[in-house]
């Protein structure tokens, strides 16, 4: 259940973390605050399947480890942004990797607010070491990268004393 708890809470700190954060554009060209989902993207129905929820944030636990006195669980959260880069301003029109400007911004606010914090709920603690990637092939005009977090979670403790051993 630990997991579970750490999933929700790093949820809903990531939701306040990027509640201020309007730098990134939607689809529309306007300025969005990231919306962040547990585990993927919401499914699309055929009414919205061409709407894009972009800029977004996802945390979705890959890897639970647990030794004799502690638990660590390996978060990934995913970034996703939309940018076209057009430059209209240009004698031809071009495109200019903006988007990944955006994405590396929205990537390092999320970071550092995690490092500010440290500890989530007084029970989850975020460890080193943090590590993000950009994959060199984008969907333009949406860009995505990811991080790779670890999290170190309060033991069980045992309930039943030990009879024998």
């Amino acid at each position: 259940m630990t997991p579970v708890l750490l999933l929700k809470e790093l949820v809903q700190f990531l939701r306040s973390a990027v509640d201020d954060y309007a730098a990134t554009k939607g689809e529309s060209g306007e300025y969005r605050v990231p919306e962040v989902f547990d585990w993927y993207l919401p499914f699309k129905s055929g009414r919205d399947a061409e709407k894009t929820d972009f800029p977004y944030v996802t945390a979705k636990i890959v890897d639970i480890e647990e030794t004799d006195d502690q638990q660590r669980v390996t978060v990934i959260l995913s970034f996703g942004v939309y940018h076209d880069g057009i430059d209209d301003n240009a004698d031809r029109q071009r495109v200019h990797p903006d988007g990944a400007y955006d994405l590396l911004n929205l990537m390092e606010h999320v970071r550092q607010s995690l490092y500010r914090k440290g500890i989530i709920n007084r029970q989850f603690r975020l460890k080193k070491p943090y590590k993000a990637h950009i994959p060199e092939e984008q969907p333009y005009p949406l860009w995505v990268g990811q991080a790779i977090t670890t999290w170190e979670l309060p033991p069980i403790k045992r309930e039943v004393p030990i009879i024998y051993d």
